[in-house]
């Protein structure tokens, strides 16, 4: 974009907020007046016609993500060759340059930053994102409390093979994890290694791992231990856990945030408690150019916070799926080498598998009335009780609890259909259970037994289907008993309990129109994730 352009998309440009790697921050204001702000990619990103398709994925996936100390993407959109993506403008200095002017933070002002921070990841990897480059200017002390900035984005340059076009590495590696150095895919756990790295920066000034070059620098994430002597006793733990090597072993952004309020916290009850006590602390003062002042009102946030977690008792009983439980395996459908079966022919009624337009679709008509597509998951597999016949398939092996989530929707349908999810799904006996929207907008759960189904939690209406929409099934192991659970959209439209259960196996999509019908369905999947607890 030259200099001399002062309108983008509905907004008009006003100022330039800061460049980086991807591309140049406007503060803009849309018809209404509203700021906001605007970052726009730079134009030898945007020549990939990979990354162009994953950023608005990545962009789309943001936009799932609760307000919770976070700033808000309203929309990301594509102007000729240009990408930007708008978001929630937040006033006030950013972490790095008010620990630069004021000096690093101490005590409860300490502890109400790692606070805001977790609850902002919660809701970030809640909504399937992984930040991808947490670091201190990226966390913003605006009026009504921090927020956490550019979430998500930058995983678009995975697509580039994890560099820009000219050769910088993405994200900042003094905040990196150190699989992410070595090229490892990245991960929720990712986020709470920077984490770390951040609130040791906030108490002392300098990041955990020191160097004056990128070799050097990478060096010391990869291999020695954090310098944590200047974060405090209570807090240094957690940093240290959060800093492991190994991100298996680190804790997960939701155990940070109950381990720091000390009970099981709910991020929009913990953000809404930061930003009432924030507010209610700057009221008197004008803050904007007084840093220092700011900081030091961070301990009656972070008391608040506390006193609010001694003196509740939460019920937790969210309308949301879970978000607390490890990601196991994450596709995009982005690259058709995942190992998803299936060429996908849109002329073909029948045709099943990667789209070109980076989601994966299954198609059924009056002849081949149902397509199951299984997700390639090697490395759930059974632990062999006896010498294992080579000539044998391994038997797909789940945790006994397991979420998974894909956005789900109808393309084209002529009479009636269904489509959905399936998991336990056994090859010796053809035995499932299945969570299925259909055309007329009714979502069910229905248990499959040698191929014969059967309803367990009768049809329920769900607005604004058909469609696009994001489905999300639990099935947990209570007891002898399986509880099943459905979301769509963030509502939870089914809780059902089976008492008898079925026995392990695979999970997947399917699709399918009434046998012996001249009804027609076509629909696509993205975004496919599983979690879970992996049974020892």
């Amino acid at each position: 974009m030259s200099g001399e352009t002062s309108q983008i998309g509905r907004y008009r440009l006003l100022s330039v907020l800061g460049r980086g790697g991807m591309g140049t921050v406007h503060l803009a204001e849309d018809p209404a007046g509203q700021r906001v702000a605007i970052k726009v990619i730079n134009p030898e990103l945007t020549q990939h016609e990979q990354f162009r398709m994953r950023f608005r994925r990545e962009a789309d996936a943001a936009q799932r993500v609760r307000r919770f100390c976070t700033a808000a993407v309203i929309e990301a959109a594509l102007q000729g060759d240009q990408l930007y993506v708008v978001t929630e403008y937040v006033p006030g200095p950013n972490l790095d340059e008010a620990v630069q002017q004021s000096g690093p933070l101490r005590g409860s002002s300490l502890d109400a930053l790692a606070v805001s921070v977790a609850t902002a990841l919660t809701a970030i990897h809640g909504a399937g994102v992984v930040h991808r480059d947490l670091k201190p200017s990226n966390v913003l002390l605006s009026p009504v409390g921090p927020r956490v900035i550019d979430f998500g984005i930058a995983r678009a340059l995975d697509t580039l093979g994890g560099v820009t076009g000219t050769g910088e590495l993405v994200g900042t590696p003094r905040y990196m994890a150190p699989e992410v150095l070595r090229g490892d895919p990245v991960s929720p756990a990712c986020d709470v290694f920077s984490w770390g790295c951040l609130v040791a920066f906030a108490a002392s000034g300098r990041a955990p791992f020191g160097g004056d070059t990128l070799p050097a620098i990478v060096y010391q994430v990869l291999n020695t231990e954090p310098k944590l002597d200047d974060v405090e006793p209570g807090l240094r733990e957690l940093v240290a856990a959060s800093l492991d090597k190994d991100p298996a072993r680190r804790p997960t952004a939701q155990q940070l945030l109950d381990h720091l309020v000390g009970r099981s916290a709910a991020p929009e009850q913990a953000a809404q408690t930061v930003q009432v006590a924030w507010q209610r602390a700057t009221t008197p003062f004008a803050l904007e150019n007084k840093p220092r002042n700011k900081l030091l009102l961070w301990g009656a946030v972070a008391a608040a916070v506390v006193v609010a977690g001694a003196a509740t008792v939460w019920a937790l009983i969210p309308s949301g799926p879970p978000d607390d439980l490890p990601v196991l395996y994450r596709e995009d459908f982005t690259q058709s080498t995942g190992g998803w079966n299936g060429t996908y022919d849109p002329d073909d009624s029948t045709s099943y598998g990667y789209r070109a337009d980076g989601t994966y679709g299954l198609d059924v008509e009056e002849g081949y009335e149902e397509r199951l597509a299984r997700a390639p998951i090697p490395f759930l597999v059974a632990k062999p009780t006896t010498t294992p016949d080579p000539s044998a398939s391994p038997t797909p092996m789940l945790p006994s609890s397991v979420v998974i989530g894909v956005t789900a929707e109808v393309k084209r349908s002529v009479g009636t259909g269904e489509y959905g999810i399936y998991c336990h799904n056994s090859d010796d006996d053809d035995t499932y259970y299945e969570f299925a929207l259909d055309t007329t907008g009714r979502a069910r759960i229905r248990r499959i037994v040698d191929g014969a189904g059967g309803t367990i939690a009768q049809p329920v209406q769900v607005d604004g289907l058909p469609g696009k929409a994001r489905m999300v099934a639990a099935c947990e192991q209570a007891g002898a008993a399986v509880r099943l659970t459905l979301w769509v959209n963030d509502q939870r439209v089914h809780q059902v309990e089976d008492p008898h259960g079925i026995g392990n196996g695979a999970l997947g999509l399917f699709a399918r129109t009434p046998k012996r019908s001249e009804a027609l369905l076509k629909t696509t999947f993205d975004d496919f994730e599983l979690r879970g607890q992996k049974d020892p």
